[in-house]
């Protein structure tokens, strides 16, 4: 696990928003708009993700198809004046406004989830799809309801070894994950842990091995708000992990596990976190500052970290 954390770091953790890119964005259309005017004017129509320390930029251009129930993602080739040059992934949604298929091309190797619910919009299973090995593994939900808790107990089989591996994830009745059980041989439980509705730690030990991770925010506002965008990207059950992991954008993901958005409006002040394995240990931090612009949106993040230092700059 301590490993693909760290792997994620480096290839995900720091991203651009670039404004420098002048193009016409009009990834909204009036005419056939279905969405609140108040909604869509914070929603962001364009990323450029620039990577200092690994010196790359790539531009990214929202589309918003309400009539159609999808949001594309496309890559921007800035030396043309069109933004939407390449499709990169795609979120489909059903009429009740809950995810049922999301394809991600991102690098060139197209993966495609397929969301199968029940009549309560439940999932009842996802299938992923990838081109590259032409195989596809899927997660079958139960679920069981204790008190304030829901538990989904999820039984994935694996297209590489046939194998099924199972978890339980248990949330509050507001929709925090509050632990994340992987039983059996080699199974751990990590525990997350909340103030003010915010995701202040999580972790697990065993064994002589431990990993945690600790947040910290900008500010300790309590104030009940909205990620709008991670809920428009994801639909109505934005919360679960699995949903998570199909989530565009982010300031740190381990997939499975956790997915600090980019777009929280609790804004991450910043994390830490350490790790010993049987075979590997070592620790790392990050640190978050924001500029905001008259409506009170983030129109940039900068994030430094022990090994990347990027920028996040947003544009509406």
């Amino acid at each position: 696990m301590s490993t693909r954390i760290i792997r994620l770091m480096s290839a995900f953790l720091l991203f651009t928003v670039f404004t420098a890119c002048q193009k016409e964005i009009s990834s909204l259309d009036e005419e056939e708009n279905e969405l609140p005017v108040e909604i869509l004017g914070q929603l962001p129509k364009q990323f450029v993700l620039k990577h200092f320390t690994d010196n790359y930029i790539e531009v990214w251009s929202m589309q918003y198809d309400t009539a159609n129930r999808r949001i594309n993602v496309y890559y921007d080739d800035t030396t043309n004046t069109n933004p939407y040059d390449v499709l990169k992934a795609s979120y489909q949604f059903n009429t009740a406004g809950y995810l049922v298929k999301f394809t991600n091309n991102y690098g060139g190797d197209l993966e495609a989830s397929e969301i199968v619910r029940d009549a309560n919009n439940r999932i009842k299973y996802i299938t992923n799809f990838d081109l590259f090995v032409l195989e596809t593994d899927t997660s079958f939900y139960s679920y069981e309801t204790s008190g304030t808790q829901l538990k989904h107990t999820i039984k994935r089989r694996e297209y590489w070894d046939n194998g099924v591996k199972e978890r339980i994830d248990t949330y509050t009745y507001n929709n925090n994950v509050l632990q994340n059980l992987r039983p059996g041989l080699d199974g751990f439980d990590i525990v997350y842990q909340y103030q003010q509705n915010k995701l202040t730690n999580m972790g697990w030990s065993g064994n002589g091995n431990f990993f945690s991770m600790s947040m910290t925010y900008q500010t300790a506002n309590p104030e009940e708000r909205r990620d709008l965008f991670l809920e428009m990207i994801l639909g109505k059950d934005h919360y679960v992990q699995d949903i998570r992991d199909m989530y565009f954008f982010f300031l740190f993901q381990d997939r499975g596990y956790l997915t600090l958005s980019a777009s929280d409006p609790h804004h991450v002040k910043a994390f830490s976190f350490v790790y010993k394995s049987d075979s590997d240990e070592g620790s790392d931090n990050a640190n978050f500052s924001y500029e905001f612009n008259e409506k009170g949106q983030p129109i940039s993040i900068f994030i430094q970290s022990e090994e990347s230092t990027a920028q996040y700059l947003i544009r509406y």
